[in-house]
């Protein structure tokens, strides 16, 4: 049997170009698996390196879901909160009845939205509501949060949950009082946040949270969180805090009555979520979001969890005229893609639509076969111009692999990260003046403990940044590629 120290010893020569000379073999990070796929200059011949290879996407799998989405919706399609009553029930200021708000899942919904949607009845003179408000929530299923989600990370904002009710991004905002050393951080919540906080965490150093302690947060059902492990001292203002709701449905019953009541309406009934609603409503009046084109474009800049998630249970809804649930918008978007765009995903397996799943499995050339769709549809989708681009705009802004000549401003891509995950799936205007689709995935990246403690504390660029510039970089000058593990 071939030995460790002869296998770590061979050189995998990966000849992707026909040029006359081959640059120096570019090293894979430590331990990783690598994927890369592109397309050959001058003709449609794909270049790979462990193209069939599933890997986990992160949030390149976005791509799928902006190209699903924009197949079956279209670029001017909303999300639509509604308002429903009875036929006939307003009258002499009172609505007499239930009043149902129905929630779609828009992402983008406020609570200030809500009270000018309430406000509609204050137009008609309405200011007493003699019955129940409804939130109906039928149209959703299953669970709010996605298989193979990290627990770890559902306290934070960017896993808010995609519900059906959705209000102020289902994040909440509150502060830290952390400026005494050795004392327990006191938790400040602003006006207005139907939540609790309570706290054991110790204020400590900054070197000593940075190198080896955590703020950890415990929450319940209820939108209810505690505090542990440490904080590093603030003297100045307080420490941030932002955290994901639990509970949607309790947000929206707590926000709700806040909106009714900043509406200027007197409830006599309750507050309620219900699946089930009287035949006999009519739509008062509803609240649109912004068009499918804009939620795309702050989707795919800043990689927003929370749009993509909901535009995906939103397709499983509306496309297979089933509850939105995760598995329905993973089947929707499987769907719409092979009937509308004839990819055929194959094996490839979904779980979400926002690549926050651990679960995901895809591969380089699966999702360079969605980049080519979209370049060659590119007048009618107008996809590509919503992707971040190197050294000006999203998440490429300030990706220290693509901030230097000649890849700044000539890389347009998503971006996908994930623990042990970074991928670039999108486009590079080669020095030729072409513009080739590729996909470069990076799993089971892992460094030194030390060097994983600059990272959390920002104080270094992550080293595989090199091998992600280098790869770039011949992509850029046409040359040939060789990888060695």
């Amino acid at each position: 049997m071939m030995s460790q120290y002869m296998r770590s010893a061979l050189l995998f020569v990966f000849t992707l170009l026909t040029l006359c000379s081959a640059e120096a073999a570019i090293s894979v990070p430590e331990g990783s698996r690598i994927a890369l796929a592109f397309n050959e200059p001058g003709s449609n011949a794909i270049a790979s390196y462990h193209g069939d290879t599933f890997m986990t996407p992160a949030s390149t799998q976005k791509l799928l879901t902006a190209l699903a989405a924009t197949l079956y919706f279209g670029p001017e399609w909303q999300f639509k909160t509604r308002m429903l009553a009875p036929q006939g029930a307003i009258q002499n200021g009172v609505l007499n009845g239930d009043l149902v708000l129905q929630f779609d899942g828009a992402p983008d919904l406020t609570r200030e939205a809500l009270v000018n949607l309430l406000a509609y009845l204050k137009q008609q003179k309405v200011t007493q509501i003699r019955g129940d408000i409804l939130l109906d929530v039928s149209g959703y299923g299953g669970y709010d949060h996605g298989d193979g989600w990290s627990w770890n990370d559902l306290p934070v904002c960017f896993t808010a949950p995609a519900s059906a009710v959705i209000i102020d991004r289902n994040c909440v905002y509150a502060q830290l009082k952390a400026d005494q050393l050795g004392a327990i951080a006191q938790p400040i919540i602003p006006a207005g946040q139907p939540i609790t906080i309570t706290s054991e965490a110790r204020i400590v150093t900054q070197q000593e949270y940075y190198f080896g302690c955590d703020l950890r947060v415990d929450m319940n059902s209820d939108n209810n969180y505690h505090l542990t492990g440490c904080i590093p001292q603030q003297t100045g203002s307080p420490w941030p805090l932002s955290f994901a709701i639990t509970d949607p449905t309790a947000w929206g019953v707590e926000l709700v009555g806040w909106a009714a009541k900043h509406a200027g309406l007197t409830i006599s009934g309750q507050i309620k979520a219900v699946r089930h609603i009287p035949d006999n409503m009519v739509e008062l009046a509803h609240i649109p979001s912004a068009p499918l084109k804009k939620l795309l474009d702050r989707m795919l800049k800043h990689s927003d969890n929370l749009i993509a998630d909901s535009l995906s249970r939103a397709l499983g809804h509306y496309y297979l005229h089933r509850a939105a649930s995760y598995a329905a918008g993973a089947d929707a978007v499987r769907n719409i893609l092979k009937t509308k765009a004839g990819i055929d995903l194959g094996s490839a397996l979904l779980a979400d639509g926002s690549g926050l799943s651990a679960h995901n499995l895809i591969t380089a050339k699966q999702m360079l076969e969605v980049l080519d769709y979209m370049a060659l549809h590119d007048n009618e989708l107008h996809i590509i111009g919503l992707l971040p681009v190197a050294g000006v705009s999203g998440t490429l802004g300030s990706r220290g692999s693509v901030q230097n000549p000649p890849l700044v401003k000539n890389v347009t891509a998503k971006t996908g990260t994930l623990q042990n995950v970074s991928n670039l799936a999108g486009f590079i205007t080669t020095a030729s003046g072409k513009r080739k689709a590729f996909v470069l995935m990076a799993n089971g990246l892992t460094f030194p403990p030390r060097i994983r403690q600059e990272l959390k504390a920002h104080r270094i660029a992550s080293p595989h940044y090199k091998f992600e510039r280098q790869i770039l970089e011949q992509i850029y000058h046409e040359t040939p590629i060789q990888i060695t593990e």
